[in-house]
């Protein structure tokens, strides 16, 4: 529905104005790769992604640096189209159209279990520039896919292939999903760039972010970015869906109605202090749909584009749930960066100081420091980033108002309840890539048997736990002595590999070998996991699978 409704914008803007650049930079960490070190280096707001391709080129243009790395050397259509550009060019004096395929063909092995696993992906992505105003693009991929052990447990357990959409059977052993995105932008004015469509976003400068992901399924939005002096304000107006709420409440005609809608309003303001550190201010609100007749529905007064949303939740009388967030980032010299976040769902001081663990404080932070051209090797990138969560971050007294969107969290894919630690490298000769991570995880999970909520599952409701008229109500534990890692301890190790050549840069279209290690140990079970896959794929969208 969403992706016909922007379709019918597209031409209705070509008729009413007829080149432009307001389409994204590719969300995907690495089809960035070339262009990340320059933006990075330079005066851009670099943590509202994806970022606008117009906005970046005023200070690094994208294309030459894609022209520098990989020259255009193919003087025949086929090898052009095959080795550095996009399938399909329509152009003429105010427009620009491109358009390429969508392939992910892999096949592998789940070593423990010697289960065959394999990938199969179908699509298109489509973009274009119409006069000076206005740009579009459009996605769509057709899946079916058999995942290693870990992700097959999940995907069945929430019903969603992660990031992806909802999982149908395949073959009994697999699944088919597919997945679509789209939006329209428009340059009303010299600072202002106008986006409404479907799709994702992410706000950090590292590997994680703890106030809002592309972690979670794509969602209808408005993003309104206006730009001036050292400051760029961001505006993102959102629907979201609970997949499993008229299920879990009984509600039997659920199907006829669609899933449970809710909406988030997000302000993001972020600000160059100096040449060296950024700033920004994040606030959100999430706020439920009633679906009994005559009740509340969208609220206007979310609508503000410069309100803070705290004040504003008191002056309406409103039981909403809002999270408040800084981001940073800080120039070092030997090419590196210094970046963090912070995340406050509710917080009192009092309580902190007291010592006494109370469950509202709900707080989470990210510590990271990345560097390029690393220990004197030109293209050679290094990460290493911290993240940790208290327990019942993101989620809410009303498990419909979580920060959370199709069976997701929105900010981290652990939830909360956790802290990380993720070692990254990047290496890039010429047409090779290779990527070696770490990740070490620790976290509260939930205990068989108890529904007692321990602060992990976001869905899960921050009331108290108690029974009665027979009916149990699960939720937290009590109010205070609310420790880190409390429930089911959890430990994940997690190490990948993946060497890759790219075929086209332009797509990030690669033949791909990965290899996967991945041993989870709780207090009740162990799973272990190890399994390579090798296969081409067109690399422009990340795919959160390390958890």
């Amino acid at each position: 529905m969403m992706i016909r409704k922007c379709s019918f914008f597209v031409f209705v803007f070509v008729f009413v104005q007829i080149n432009a650049q307001h389409t994204n930079l590719p969300l995907g960490h690495d089809a960035n790769l070339i262009c990340e070190q320059e933006i990075n280096a330079s005066e851009i707001h670099s943590s509202f992604r994806p970022l606008i391709e117009a906005t970046v080129n005023r200070e690094v243009n994208t294309d030459s640096l894609h022209l520098l790395e990989f020259s255009n050397k193919w003087t025949k259509w086929h090898k052009r189209k095959l080795f550095s550009e996009h399938l399909i060019i329509i152009k003429g004096e105010d427009y620009k159209v491109t358009a390429s395929p969508i392939i992910y063909f892999s096949k592998g092995r789940e070593m423990e279990s010697e289960a065959k696993i394999f990938s199969n992906t179908r699509g298109f992505i489509i973009e274009g520039d119409i006069g000076e105003s206005v740009s579009f693009f459009s996605s769509f991929a057709e899946n079916q896919a058999i995942f290693p052990n870990y992700l097959d447990a999940k995907i069945r357990k929430i019903k969603v292939v992660p990031g992806q959409g909802y999982a149908r059977d395949f073959k009994k052993t697999g699944f088919d999903y597919a997945m679509a995105s789209g939006y329209v932008g428009i340059k009303p004015a010299k600072h202002f760039v106008v986006q409404f469509g479907h799709g994702k976003h992410f706000i950090g400068d590292g590997y994680r972010s703890l106030l809002l992901s592309d972690n979670a399924f794509n969602y209808p939005f408005l993003r309104i970015q206006t730009s001036f002096w050292k400051v760029q304000y961001t505006n993102l107006y959102a629907e979201m869906q609970d997949i499993n709420y008229f299920e879990n409440n009984g509600i039997d005609d659920y199907d006829q109605m669609g899933y449970a809608k809710k909406y988030v309003s997000s302000h993001y303001l972020s600000a160059n202090v100096n040449s060296k550190l950024n700033i920004g201010i994040f606030e959100s609100v999430i706020w439920k749909v009633n679906h009994a007749p005559g009740n509340r529905g969208f609220d206007v007064n979310y609508l503000n584009p410069i309100a803070l949303f705290r004040p504003l939740e008191y002056s309406i009388n409103s039981p909403d749930n809002a999270l408040v967030g800084i981001n940073a980032k800080y120039k070092l010299p030997l090419k590196s960066h210094l970046y963090g976040q912070l995340v406050l769902d509710e917080f009192s001081l009092n309580e902190m100081k007291g010592g006494s663990d109370w469950y509202g404080s709900k707080y989470g932070y990210q510590l990271g420091v990345k560097m390029y051209d690393a220990i004197g090797l030109e293209n050679l990138t290094m990460q290493i980033e911290y993240n940790l969560v208290r327990p019942y971050t993101y989620a809410h007294h009303n498990p419909q108002q979580n920060y959370a969107h199709y069976n997701q969290p929105l900010a981290h894919p652990l939830g909360a309840n956790f802290s990380e630690k993720l070692l990254i490298i990047n290496y890039r000769k010429e047409r090779w890539v290779a990527r070696a991570q770490l990740m070490l995880a620790k976290y509260g999970d939930k205990i068989k048997g108890d529904l007692t909520s321990y602060g992990n599952d976001v869905y899960m409701s921050t009331g108290e736990f108690e029974e009665h008229s027979g009916f149990i109500h699960a939720g937290r534990p009590s109010d205070f002595g609310i420790v880190m890692y409390q429930g089911n301890l959890t430990d994940i190790n997690y190490m990948q590999f993946n060497i890759a050549y790219i075929i086209n840069p332009t797509t990030n279209f690669k033949i791909d070998f990965t290899i996967t290690k991945r041993n989870l140990v709780s207090e009740s079970k162990e799973v272990n996991t190890i399994f390579y896959s090798i296969g081409l794929k067109t690399d422009l969208f990340n795919h959160y699978y390390d958890f």
